[in-house]
């Protein structure tokens, strides 16, 4: 054990001169490397507040500024859990579209603003099979910068140990959970359930209400099935395409360009109006067409070739947009941002990859247009 120990604060000492942050989670892990951080003079500590934390979670956070007599710094979304679940969809398993917006949406706009060169975690890979292959300093994809685990290699008893043997204050959920997180989360166990609504009756009750007007909304059939048996944690809406107009292109005589023609069914101006913000990430050639006997305008845009599904993507992220911020993270030069609910481009910062448009990250780099069950699309005509 003192090994593991003596090989974690040598892993950290090396990287003093670099900008790290340790993320603070509120759990046993994270309150471990906290502790390794700061015997080594690494004291910027970062809590993302996912909005779903338990109150006993934000007391502990407190409790550990006061034990160590150091400032943590607390990041949320901007966006509200309750309207997203409205606009989106209830995260379940089958769609879990709340982990990108709460936490590593956040994570990744703090690091990247603040320019960091690592975030260090309480990773370990024997939590999950998705973590065994995690090394000492790694990358998540949904969080560009560099992850620093320097007790990836720790058991669980390693863990309880060290947090014993150094006497550290431990989150009093523990009581009642094996793990720390977001008290509405689809992979919660039954007997998990049952503890919330025994010892947290407030929260099941929030839980029980926002079931209920979302089965109603959604025409569930089975209301029962889906909110006593927790049918809702595996659940998935059936998904339509809206049509929000129609497309058309064509090659030039070398086949290497296409002109692209995008005529929207209503709110035309406000429509092209949210594509021209983005548009500058692939191309700065479009031209807006007046077509006044139809009281309409028509965005006409010249586009290479192989980057059309790249626009299309671009397109239905610029119109199904609700703010919800989780693209952001998509962006390595932190050039994306919010506006009033609309996506923008900060074009002396964009480079043009396109990252923010590749499947790679966030399936197309929207969770609208991929969780949503309703979403606005073109329908591409014939020329």
């Amino acid at each position: 054990m003192q090994r593991k120990v003596s090989e974690a604060l040598v892993s950290l000492t090396e990287m003093k001169d670099k900008k790290l942050y340790v993320s603070f989670s509120g759990g046993k892990d994270s309150l471990v490397v906290l502790d390794l951080a700061l015997r080594v003079g690494i004291s910027n500590i970062v809590f993302c507040d996912t909005t779903l934390e338990f109150d006993e979670t934000i007391e502990y956070v407190k409790r550990i500024e006061a034990f160590y007599g150091i400032n943590i710094e607390i990041i949320k979304s901007a966006s509200n859990f309750f309207d997203l679940v409205e606009r989106i969809c209830m995260p379940s398993r089958k769609c879990r579209w709340c982990c990108k917006v709460f936490k590593f949406g956040p994570l990744a706009k703090f690091g990247l603003e603040n320019k960091l060169d690592g975030y260090i975690t309480g990773l370990r890979n024997s939590e999950s099979n998705t973590r065994k292959f995690y090394q000492s300093i790694d990358i998540n994809p949904m969080v560009p910068i560099k992850q620093i685990n320097p007790i990836v290699t720790w058991s669980e008893d390693d863990v309880w140990n060290y947090i014993h043997e150094q006497n550290l204050p431990i989150n009093p959920l523990y009581q009642h959970f094996d793990r720390i997180g977001c008290w509405i989360c689809p992979y919660r166990t039954k007997n998990e359930w049952e503890i919330i609504k025994i010892h947290f009756p407030k929260k099941y009750e929030i839980l029980q209400n926002i079931l209920d007007s979302y089965a109603t909304k959604n025409h569930i059939r089975d209301k029962n099935n889906f909110i006593a048996n927790r049918k809702w944690t595996s659940w998935a809406n059936p998904i339509s395409k809206v049509s929000a107009g129609t497309y058309k292109f064509q090659y030039d005589e070398g086949g290497r360009m296409e002109t692209v023609d995008v005529n929207f069914n209503t709110d035309n101006e406000k429509q092209i109006n949210r594509i021209l913000k983005i548009l500058a990430i692939i191309t700065d050639k479009f031209s807006i067409i007046d077509q006044s006997k139809l009281s309409q305008k028509k965005l006409r845009i010249l586009v290479e070739k192989h980057n059309f599904n790249h626009l299309n993507v671009l397109i239905e992220k610029a119109i199904n947009c609700k703010g919800c911020g989780a693209c952001l993270l998509s962006c390595p030069k932190n050039a994306l941002r919010l506006k009033f609910s609309e996506l923008i481009v900060d074009m002396e910062k964009c480079n043009n990859c396109e990252k923010c448009l590749s499947s790679s990250i966030l399936k197309g780099g929207c969770i609208i247009r991929n969780y949503s069950p309703k979403r606005a699309a073109l329908v591409k005509i014939c020329s």
